[in-house]
């Protein structure tokens, strides 16, 4: 299966996921049709073996893994078989493990998902279980907040100062904070039993982009409601967010000036790149995601937007973040 195939075949599924989470589905999809019955068949500290049925017209397949609580995706591998071992995991740790396939001749797809945790290390390997997921901590909060409307696998915890890091937020006097990860529905209600102004983290970036949280008032607690996973931060002090973010760049960890890139559209005839991570293609400029770029592709940038680069990947033309690159070749800002 070649990378062109297996990036639709993960668009396919990725824009399947969202369309789940939209309607307040669970993380694991229906396993039902060409490709069923995803199970753990041996689950160890570090590695995972996962087993599948599947029509004999399916030729190859390919598997996905992502650890709970991040944004990262990763390519475990292709095979031609119907199971498959996952290895170098950490231990007593969630992952979520997806299965794909594109047959060429069916004109066929479809995809599993599976949620599992890794065995701790002082315990026996587990075997033999068809899916381990961790209960939801959403219930285990301090009084002082109240979270609703999460899923089974929807996961909370409280963070101090220095896990929000960002002191702009920081010296607007945080009175709590709450992180959330894992399955995120279009209506998790969160709630603080003080007042104050409620701001959002935004986990789909990096570094995490601050956003305003409409807030209101229910029994005597400000609430907010939000999609997707993230921080959930309540201030004594209202802060201004009409301010460009300060993206940092992944390499030096220096803020990137902003003012320069945001005047206008700076059009580029001779730059190449290279990929340090996998990045969405957006339509527009944090646009609507319409596909990925993979690490260690080389593609060619023809503008900067702002914190974006228009490029062209497979085909299709959209817009990456501008921070996660190597420069091969020319000016490329």
């Amino acid at each position: 299966m070649s990378e062109r195939q297996l990036a639709k075949v993960f668009r396919i599924a990725l824009f399947i996921s969202i369309a789940a989470m939209l309607l307040g589905a669970n993380a694991v999809l229906a396993q039902t049709g060409p490709l069923s019955n995803l199970r753990v068949k041996d689950l160890r500290t570090t590695r995972v073996t996962i087993k599948w049925d599947a029509e004999s017209f399916i030729s190859e397949f390919a598997v996905y893994y992502q650890r709970l609580g991040t944004d990262e995706l990763h390519y475990a591998g292709g095979t031609t078989g119907t199971t498959f071992s996952i290895k170098g995991l950490l231990p007593y740790t969630s992952y979520q493990i997806k299965v794909l396939f594109y047959d060429e001749i069916a004109r066929a797809e479809a995809a599993a998902t599976i949620t599992v945790r890794t065995a701790a290390k002082s315990k026996e390997p587990a075997a033999d279980r068809s899916e381990v997921t961790p209960p939801t901590t959403c219930p285990d909060l301090p009084p002082m907040v109240a979270v609703s409307g999460h899923s089974m696998l929807t996961q909370c915890r409280m963070v101090d100062q220095s896990a929000i890091g960002r002191t702009d937020v920081i010296e607007h006097d945080v009175i709590a904070a709450v992180d959330i990860w894992s399955e995120v529905t279009n209506r998790v209600e969160v709630c603080f039993r003080n007042e104050g102004t409620l701001v959002f983290l935004d986990a789909a970036y990096t570094p995490r982009k601050l956003m305003p949280l409409l807030s209101f008032g229910r029994d005597g607690m400000t609430c907010g409601l939000v999609n997707r996973a993230g921080t959930v931060v309540l201030l004594r002090e209202p802060m201004q967010l009409d301010q460009p973010i300060v993206p940092v760049d992944p390499v030096t960890a220096d803020p990137v000036p902003t003012a320069p890139i945001e005047a206008s559209i700076v059009p580029l005839d001779n730059c190449l790149i290279k990929l340090v991570e996998t990045l969405f293609l957006r339509a527009a400029p944090d646009g609507e995601i319409i596909g990925l770029v993979w690490q260690n592709s080389e593609v060619p940038v023809f503008e900067i937007n702002g914190h974006w680069y228009k490029v062209e990947f497979e085909g299709r033309t959209g817009y990456i973040s501008r921070y996660f690159r190597e420069v091969l070749r020319g000016g490329c800002g």
